[in-house]
């Protein structure tokens, strides 16, 4: 009778060796930490406000319902915006399934279902290992509560375990590369914005347009004209013609051309419209910048 039954074996896809640390801060709004790296993974959950993080060459704004995982040796460190303050959620634990993998370099926005899922674990494994100093979790030691519920550490285990099986199934994930923000004169700029202003600032002495900005970075243009709308309410030619003329007046001050080859130099249209674009930005003509320097 028992040769009539098929007894398969369940595929392991994801299997947590061991958790490091789990814990849920609160911070004040100047939160900055140095930063650190180590050999098992962290995953990091922004559940109020927003927060700067770094993760290798990737610098990035992690907002509220987000979440973002560190491999094993990435360096990273996390620091408030000095605007509002954020709670955020930390798991670290040892995984060696090849299945982690696709978790590198991702920022996942979660959705409610994921959320319930993630408050599940949380308070599961809570009722079950606790920091060993609850002021300072940063020094990553745990312990297991005494007369813990029955099973919550396996509970806690197969929780993540689930989750991480759940969120690899998600399609709509961005990268941290996509988020990366840099500072631009003194604000936060991220990745796709600089992307714009690098193609600009290397075409300065081009003629370019909007669509090509379009092309180049591998946005429709009305997508382009919004992504920088947020960022500088002038638009994307202003911008460029900003640069020309910062960098026309590098060029007179270097003084070795006269204004006609600098209007050419920046593809300008022609000497005029080159006067006319130097003036609406800086309220004076070629001429009279130059004049103005050898009052200096």
């Amino acid at each position: 009778m028992g040769n009539e039954f098929t007894r398969l074996s369940f595929e392991k896809v994801i299997n947590i060796d061991k958790i490091i640390t789990v814990f849920y801060m609160e911070l004040s709004k100047n939160f900055c930490y140095s930063g650190e790296k180590h050999d098992f993974w962290e995953m990091v959950y922004i559940d109020k406000g927003e927060m700067i993080c770094t993760a290798d060459k990737n610098r990035f704004i992690l907002k509220s319902g987000e979440m973002t995982f560190h491999k094993p040796n990435e360096f990273h460190n996390l620091s408030g915006n000095n605007d509002v303050s954020p709670n955020v959620s930390i798991i670290t634990f040892e995984c060696k399934s090849r299945a982690m993998k696709q978790f590198e370099g991702k920022i996942f926005k979660l959705d409610g279902e994921e959320k319930t899922m993630l408050s599940t674990l949380f308070q599961e494994a809570l009722s079950c290992f606790k920091l060993l100093d609850e002021t300072n979790p940063l020094l990553q030691k745990l312990k297991k509560v005494e007369n813990a519920p029955f099973g919550s550490s396996q509970m806690t285990k197969n929780l993540l375990e689930i989750f991480l099986i759940k969120l690899s199934r998600r399609t709509d994930v961005i990268t941290k590369k996509m988020r990366r923000s840099y500072i631009i004169d003194g604000v936060n700029v991220p990745y796709n914005i600089k992307e714009i202003l690098d193609f600009l600032k290397t075409n300065v002495y081009g003629r370019i347009t909007v669509r090509d900005v379009a092309k180049a970075t591998k946005k429709s243009e009305s997508a382009v004209k919004q992504l920088f709308y947020s960022y500088q309410k002038e638009g994307i030619m202003h911008h460029y013609n900003s640069l020309k003329i910062d960098e026309a007046k590098r060029l007179i001050k270097d003084g070795r051309h006269n204004m006609t080859q600098i209007s050419d130099m920046l593809c300008f249209n022609n000497p005029q419209y080159f006067t006319k674009c130097f003036k609406s930005h800086t309220k004076m003509t070629p001429s009279e910048y130059k004049k103005s320097l050898k009052l200096t």
